[in-house]
């Protein structure tokens, strides 16, 4: 699926606009001492003019068995329809900030700052770049409320591949070290 940037688009953001527009898809999660499970997962990413991208994203479990058999490899289809959305997993708020690009030998690198926050009580600041169709983030850092698990690091990397979003998310968190928490395929249902 092509996208076209609208004329509000902040020329900063141009590196990591083909983010813009809403994906779904499945993945999986588990960690150390999560049983690992099937998910689905939405995310959506958007502005408002400013030189930063809004992104929300749903997890979700799958509940039951697929409707039926479909995988990435049918055409035309992502998969997602395949199953149902079972119990909320979490959500996520985030904001995209492109700080400063260079280009060299014709690639363009962008750094970026990206805040996210989650319902169970974490504020976290990912610092990294995007290159392309690839973006990798690390933690710089974590702040937690008093009542939420104990969560002290992460990275995020995503990759455009085939039109399609695909992203990894790796924890330290409950005393462990830095270990794959959830990735999942997403395909893009609408641009914005």
């Amino acid at each position: 699926m092509s996208f076209a940037l609208h004329a509000d688009t902040a020329p900063e953001l141009y590196p990591i606009s083909w983010l813009l527009g809403t994906w779904h898809g499945f993945g999986v999660l588990g960690y150390v001492s999560i049983p690992e499970r099937s998910i689905l997962n939405e995310m959506t990413f958007e502005h408002d003019g400013g030189p930063y991208l809004r992104a929300t994203s749903t997890i979700w479990e799958v509940d039951g068995d697929p409707v039926r058999e479909v995988s990435h490899d049918t055409p035309g289809s992502d998969g997602y329809a395949a199953f149902r959305k079972g119990t909320l997993w979490s959500t996520e708020t985030q904001y995209w900030r492109p700080v400063e690009s260079h280009t060299t030998d014709g690639a363009t690198r962008v750094e970026l700052e990206v805040l996210a926050a989650d319902p169970a009580g974490h504020l976290s600041l990912y610092v990294g770049a995007a290159q392309g169709p690839r973006i990798d983030l690390a933690t710089d850092a974590v702040i937690a409320a008093p009542s939420s698990a104990e969560l002290s690091g992460g990275t995020l990397m995503y990759g455009l591949v085939a039109s399609d979003l695909l992203w990894v998310k790796e924890l330290a968190a409950f005393g462990h070290s830095l270990g794959t928490y959830a990735s999942a395929r997403l395909s893009r249902v609408e641009t914005r």
